[in-house]
């Protein structure tokens, strides 16, 4: 009898090594097996403003803050002065993929010339990945990206366009501009900078301005100069309407430089033939301009103005203006305008204001000390399953710049 329970038992203990072991082998190939379940995507709105206020009596430097355009609780969204900058002169940012660029100037007390560097910032990771050096003959001011692995950055005293390679971190020409090379932007394979063309005494503030501010006509594929097209005095800012037109601005000239003053004017450019073909004299200065899907310029001159490109009309003029928050930081795919105001007292009233494209104030963030600027970016997201291993891991796709 043992005997024969004895052998009952081996068959029953082997059949079940047997099913475990088919068990077994079935989980190994489970995990062996390529497999990849994704979730749906994920997409978050972000609005990146640069403070650029400097108090080091009250520990106030420049930084970056970031705003979660997705998140309803307006102090929630905020991620205030979220990256550090140090002590700098941030003048410009533009978002690529998921890589910020900010163009940060080096500290000079007369605002002589001084050079500066290009931060690579990861926001994904709210971390540096590299400082692309700029020369000390430049005072970089803005940027423009010309390619995914090329950027034009414009500097003030040099009177050239550096261009950076964005894969390799560094500057690897620089194209001869006009005088005093502000503004820039692209459109149709080629780049239109604005020269402001103003003089400054070294070690003083005496500025004074001439009659050669100019726009350069740069072909992107070659880095040459195709032309150069005469603008009206202190022609320092430009956008371009996304089909056909560049409109180039001139501040005009404060009262304290020359009696009176010289009001500003909008200049349009046709880019088939790089001539003007339309010149708007304002009442007042003017700010940089910005150009939604609708082809409306939005402009600050005494208020925020907004022209109609179509029509070659004014919808809201001088005597009508749109809204008295300031001029347009950047302009999302629902022509919603972007507006920063800054409180250069550091008493940190900053605010970032969004205003629908019917004069609406939609939102108003409370951001950084002295929010001078904003670029718009979108993160999206894929949760995937990762084999052999079988953990989930988070896999970022592009941050699509939306400014």
């Amino acid at each position: 009898m043992f005997t024969h329970c004895s052998s009952a038992f081996s068959r029953s203990s082997k059949g079940r090594f047997d099913l475990f072991r088919i068990f077994a082998l079935f989980v190994s190939a489970l995990l062996l097996i390529p497999t990849a379940v994704a979730a749906q995507d994920q997409a978050s709105n972000l609005a990146i403003v640069v403070n650029g206020l400097t108090k080091p009596e009250a520990d106030i430097f420049p930084s970056l803050s970031i705003v979660n355009l997705d998140e309803p609780d307006t102090d929630r969204a905020v991620a205030d002065e979220e990256i550090p900058l140090g002590d700098i002169i941030p003048s410009d940012l533009v978002a690529q993929e998921n890589l910020l660029y900010v163009v940060n100037q080096i500290r000079d007390p007369f605002f002589d010339p001084r050079g500066g560097y290009v931060e690579v910032i990861d926001l994904l990771t709210h971390s540096t990945v590299e400082k692309i050096t700029i020369e000390s003959d430049t005072t970089p001011k803005q940027i423009a990206l010309v390619e995914p692995s090329k950027a034009y950055v414009t500097g003030l005293y040099s009177d050239k366009v550096d261009v950076l390679d964005l894969n390799r971190y560094r500057v690897i020409k620089r194209i001869p501009a006009g005088q005093m090379p502000d503004g820039i932007t692209v459109l149709n394979g080629k780049a239109y900078v604005a020269n402001s063309a103003y003089s400054k005494e070294e070690g003083t503030w005496n500025i004074s301005y001439d009659d050669n501010s100019s726009v350069t006509v740069i072909e992107i594929a070659t880095d040459t100069v195709l032309k150069t097209i005469p603008m009206p005095i202190n022609t320092s800012s430009i956008a371009n309407d996304g089909e056909s037109r560049v409109v180039a601005v001139s501040a005009g000239v404060g009262d304290w430089i020359i009696p009176g003053g010289i009001p500003g004017a909008i200049v349009i450019i046709d880019t088939i033939t790089d001539e003007i073909v339309d010149t708007i004299d304002l009442e007042k200065r003017a700010g940089s301009p910005a150009v939604d899907s609708m082809k409306r310029l939005f402009i600050s001159s005494g208020g925020l103005l907004v022209y109609d490109l179509i029509s070659d009309e004014w919808l809201h003029g001088p005597d009508n203006p749109f809204s008295d928050l300031g001029g347009v930081g950047a302009i999302d795919e629902d022509d919603n305008l972007y507006i920063t105001k800054a409180d250069w007292s550091g008493g940190g009233m900053d605010e970032l204001y969004v205003v629908s494209p019917n004069a609406v104030l939609l939102e108003t963030y409370r951001v950084g000390h002295g929010a001078s600027g904003v670029a718009l970016a979108q993160v999206e997201t894929i949760l995937t399953a990762v084999n052999p291993q079988g953990k989930l891991a988070t896999s970022w796709g592009k941050l699509k710049s939306r400014n």
